[in-house]
C-alpha cells in the first residue's frame, strides 16, 4: 500500500476482550495486534443509521440476512473512511475488515462488498452461494450462462477452491467484479460481545492521558498569549471535543458559531443545547439569507468554485470577531490531522490569512476520530443526534464537497429542505442545457472539467462536458447576464464582442469611479468609454471591448481588472469582503457595488479588488478562461493578486 498520509492513526484491537484498544501502554503491545486499515486509518464508531445501511445493502446483494447475523450483529464495530469515487467504508467486526459499505449512485443504493476476510468466513461457513471458474480470473470476466443463485453477488473461486474475488449476477451473465490481491488471513478473536462500556473501562487510562496532555497544551498556550479564548464551535463531534477540553483548562471562555444559513435544525439545536450546558456566552456569526441571494449571480458552487465559503463563512466570521475581540483572540478549533491532507500538514498553531486577529490552535490535532467519540461517550457529552441517523460529516448541508450518498441522507430526513436546493440545481441545469444526470450525479459540484468529473460523465450516453459552453451559460444565467461571445485577436488587438451592451448607463459612474481610483486614466466621448494604463488601452463601446495592445501580460491583467470592476458593479453581493479588510474610510458600498473614496495605494488596491468573491471566483474563473481559452486560466503566474497575507487589523 503507498502511503500518502504524513500522519496515519493506529488502532489496536484487544482479541480476547473483542474490543479496540487506542493508546495502549508499551508493555501491553504484545497482548494486541493492529487493526490493517487504509489510510489514515481514522475510523470511527458505528450508530444505528449506519447500520440500517449495511443491513440493507446485504439484503440487496444476498437476498436475506445470514451474513449481517453473523458478522455484524453483536460486538463493537468499526467504520474506516476510505477513498471511492463517492462514499465507502470498510467495517471492522471481532477486529477483521470484514466487508466494505459503499454507495452506487447509479442505481442510488448502498451496496456490500465482502473483503477476502469476510469471503473467507462466508465461504467457509456456506453463507454466501459460490461460483467455480476455470482459466484466467480477472475483473470484468464474463461468464455465460450465469450460475442458478438467488443471490445477486458471489464468492469466486477457481477450480482448487482458492478465492480469487468476487462476481455479480447481471441477467444471465456472471461479471468478475472484484479480484484479490491482498489475502490476508481473518484473525482469530473471542467473539464476545463488547459494549461501549467495556470498550470505555479497557481504554480509561488512555483516553485520560490524552485529555491531560492536551489541557495542559491549552494552559501553556494561554500563558504565552495571554489572550481572551474563544472556542468556535460548529455543531460537530470534534469542536464539542475541543470545547470539553477548553473548559477544563480555563474555565471562562466564549463560544462563537457561524450560521451559514445552510446548517441542519439539529445543528443549531445542538448548538443552543451546548452553550447552555456549559454556561459559556454564545455570539453567533449570521450569514443570514446571503447565499440564496447570491447563487443568483454565481450558479451553484463547486469543489473548485467555492464563492460561498467567502460570503457565508469567511465574512460573518471575520466581521464578528473583528468586533469582539480587536486586539486579538486565542481561537480553539476541532481540527484533526486525519480529516484530510491539508490538514495533517497543518502546524498546531496559525493564523488564518483572512482573519490575522485570531490566534489559533486545536487541541486534538493528533486525536483519532475513535478517541474523539470515546471521550464523548466518556463523559457524556451532549453531542449532535444526526450522527446517530448515519451523518457522518456537519455542516453546509448542500456542500459540494459532500458525496452523493450524504446529500441522499439530507433529502432523506428533510425533504423540504432539499427540495429547496434541488429547485435551485434545476433551474440552473436548465441554464446550462445539461442532462438530467448533471442532478443526479452530481456533476454541479465541479465547475472546471476536473478528472473526478470527467470520470462520472463517461457514464452518462451521448455526454461530453463543454467547458466553453457550461461557462457561458453559466454567465448568460447569472443575473447578471453579460458574457463573451466572439473574441478575435490580430495586429496585436484583442476584440471582445458580448451579449449586451457591456456598460448600462446604471454602472457606468461607478465604473469610472473605481478605475479612476485604482489608478488608471479614464475618458468618455459620447458611448465611447476609454481606459488607459502606462501599458494599455481599453475601449468599451456598445457591446464590445477592445484591448490594444494585447500581446504582454499586462495588457491581460489591465483587462481583468477592468471586467472585475464592471461585473461586481452589476452583481455585487453586499457581502462587504471589499471594505472589511481595507482600513476605513477608503471605499464605501453602494446599491452598486463598492465605490473608493480616494485613491488607492496598492496594498489598499489589492484587497479592494481581489478579495471580492466576483472578482476571485465568478470573473478568474468563468469569464477569463473564456477569453485567455483554458479552463486554467485562473492559475497564471502573472495573476494580480494580493500583495501580502498581513491583512489590515
Amino acid at each position: 500500500m503507498v502511503r500518502i498520509w504524513p500522519k496515519t492513526a493506529k488502532i489496536y484491537w484487544d482479541p480476547w476482550r473483542n474490543i479496540p484498544i487506542v493508546r495502549p501502554k508499551q508493555e501491553e503491545l504484545d497482548l494486541y495486534y493492529a487493526v490493517r486499515l487504509s489510510e489514515p486509518g481514522d475510523a470511527r464508531p458505528v450508530f444505528p443509521g449506519d447500520l440500517e445501511k449495511l443491513r440493507g445493502a446485504i439484503l440487496y446483494e444476498y437476498g436475506s440476512d445470514k451474513v449481517y447475523t453473523r458478522f455484524f450483529n453483536t460486538g463493537f464495530m468499526l467504520f474506516n473512511k476510505v477513498p471511492h469515487w463517492d462514499l465507502m467504508y470498510e467495517i471492522v467486526s471481532s477486529g477483521n475488515v470484514l466487508g466494505q459499505l459503499y454507495y452506487d449512485p447509479f442505481r442510488e443504493k448502498w451496496r456490500f462488498r465482502l473483503t477476502y476476510s469476510g469471503a473467507y468466513i462466508a465461504n467457509e461457513e456456506g453463507l454466501v452461494d459460490k461460483a467455480v471458474l476455470e482459466g484466467p480470473i480477472y475483473t470484468r470476466r464474463e461468464v455465460k450462462p450465469a450460475p442458478s443463485t438467488s443471490m445477486r453477488q458471489l464468492i469466486i473461486v477457481d477450480k482448487k477452491g482458492n478465492i480469487r474475488g468476487l462476481g455479480e449476477v447481471y441477467g444471465d451473465s456472471l461479471i468478475v467484479v472484484k479480484t484479490f490481491h491482498d489475502r490476508t488471513m481473518p484473525v482469530e478473536t473471542s467473539g464476545k460481545s463488547a459494549s461501549v462500556e467495556d470498550v470505555l473501562k479497557h481504554n480509561e487510562e488512555g483516553l485520560e492521558a490524552l485529555a491531560r496532555k492536551s489541557i495542559s497544551y491549552l494552559k501553556r498556550l494561554r500563558g504565552k498569549y495571554r489572550l481572551p479564548v474563544s472556542v468556535s464551535y460548529s455543531g460537530g463531534k470534534d469542536s464539542l471535543v475541543a470545547l470539553d477540553l477548553a473548559y477544563k483548562a480555563f474555565g471562562e471562555l466564549e463560544m462563537v458559531f457561524n450560521d451559514t444559513g445552510l446548517e441542519l435544525p439539529e445543528t443549531i439545536k445542538n448548538v443552543y443545547e451546548v452553550s447552555e450546558k456549559y454556561g459559556v456566552r454564545l455570539h453567533i456569526a449570521s450569514a443570514g439569507d446571503i447565499f440564496w441571494r447570491a447563487v443568483a449571480v454565481f450558479g451553484p458552487p463547486g469543489k473548485d468554485y467555492r464563492w460561498c465559503c467567502k460570503v457565508a463563512k469567511l465574512v460573518p466570521i471575520a466581521r464578528l470577531t473583528r468586533t469582539l475581540w480587536p486586539n486579538g483572540a486565542l481561537n480553539i478549533v476541532g481540527q484533526r490531522a486525519f480529516e484530510s491532507l491539508e490538514r495533517a500538514k497543518s502546524p498546531r498553531v496559525w493564523r488564518n490569512k483572512w482573519i490575522p486577529h485570531l490566534v489559533s490552535t486545536s487541541p486534538i490535532q493528533e486525536w483519532s476520530q475513535l478517541e474523539c467519540w470515546l471521550y464523548i461517550f466518556k463523559h457524556r457529552l451532549p453531542y449532535n443526534k444526526l450522527y446517530e441517523r448515519g451523518f457522518d460529516r456537519l455542516g453546509c448541508f448542500l456542500c459540494p464537497s459532500s458525496a452523493l450518498a450524504e446529500f441522499k441522507d439530507v433529502e432523506k430526513e428533510y425533504p423540504e429542505l432539499w427540495g429547496k436546493w434541488g429547485m435551485i440545481l434545476e433551474e440552473w441545469r436548465v441554464k446550462l442545457s445539461q442532462p438530467a444526470e448533471w442532478v443526479k450525479l452530481g456533476l454541479w459540484r465541479w465547475l472546471t472539467p476536473a478528472s473526478a468529473k470527467r470520470r462520472i460523465a463517461r457514464h452518462i450516453e451521448n455526454y461530453s462536458i463543454d467547458w466553453r459552453r457550461e461557462y457561458t451559460n453559466r454567465l448568460l444565467g447569472s443575473s447578471i447576464n453579460l458574457a463573451p461571445l466572439e473574441i478575435v485577436e490580430s495586429n496585436n488587438e484583442l476584440k471582445i464582442l458580448f451579449n449586451r451592451e457591456v456598460l448600462a448607463p446604471s454602472i457606468r459612474e461607478v465604473v469610472k469611479v473605481n478605475m479612476g481610483r485604482l489608478g488608471y486614466s479614464v475618458e468618455e466621448q459620447g458611448e465611447v468609454f476609454r481606459v488607459s494604463s502606462v501599458n494599455t488601452v481599453i475601449t468599451v463601446s456598445g457591446r464590445s471591448i477592445h484591448v490594444k495592445p494585447s500581446m504582454s501580460s499586462e495588457n491581460t491583467e489591465d483587462l481583468v481588472d477592468l471586467l472585475k470592476v464592471i461585473y461586481r458593479a452589476y452583481g455585487c453581493v453586499k457581502c462587504g469582503s471589499c471594505i472589511l479588510w481595507i482600513p476605513p474610510g477608503n471605499a464605501m458600498l453602494t446599491q452598486n457595488g463598492p465605490i473608493p473614496l480616494k485613491n488607492l495605494d496598492d496594498k489598499t488596491r489589492g484587497f479592494y479588488l481581489e478579495a471580492c468573491p466576483i472578482s476571485d471566483q465568478l470573473v478568474e474563473k468563468t469569464l477569463v478562461p473564456l477569453i485567455l481559452g483554458t479552463p486554467k486560466a485562473f492559475k497564471r503566474k502573472t495573476r494580480r493578486r494580493i500583495i501580502t497575507s498581513e491583512h489590515y487589523g
